[in-house]
């Protein structure tokens, strides 16, 4: 077994690291690849779920985390591990969902199987694994 994010993973499992530049633009690049890797690995699953999710966190980790993020996609045919790594220590927290944003994290725990947040170094991993 493999340690991504502190959840086990299969050592079979198939990873795919992208870190987009940052600033407008990112999440979209990030959506790109998510969709390029699912169809690579074949993978069964709601690709629009998984390419929504990263879409999420990857904006959320431009806007509110230090420094550039880093993507990471860990799985294959079943089931796919999201994680967003970004410079900030702060948590995420749900916010009042209204015009200027707050549906990210209860999109997100309604799409995945499972979700948490992990300090790495000087910051974060947010992470989710959908099937």
């Amino acid at each position: 077994m493999l340690q991504s994010a502190d959840v086990d993973v299969p050592a079979t499992d198939l990873v795919a690291d992208f870190s987009p530049p940052g600033g407008p633009g990112s999440a979209a690049l990030a959506r790109d690849f998510t969709r390029r890797t699912l169809t690579g690995w074949g993978y069964r699953g709601a690709h629009d779920d998984v390419v929504l999710v990263v879409s999420e966190l990857v904006a959320n980790a431009d806007r509110h985390g230090g420094g550039l993020a880093v993507l990471r996609l860990t799985g294959g045919v079943e089931r796919v591990l999201v994680e967003v790594s970004d410079g900030s220590a702060l948590r995420p927290w749900p916010r009042p969902r209204g015009t200027t944003g707050g549906w990210g994290l209860p999109l997100i725990g309604r799409l995945a199987r499972r979700w948490g947040v992990l300090p790495r170094g000087d910051g974060k991993v947010v992470w989710c694994e959908l099937a």
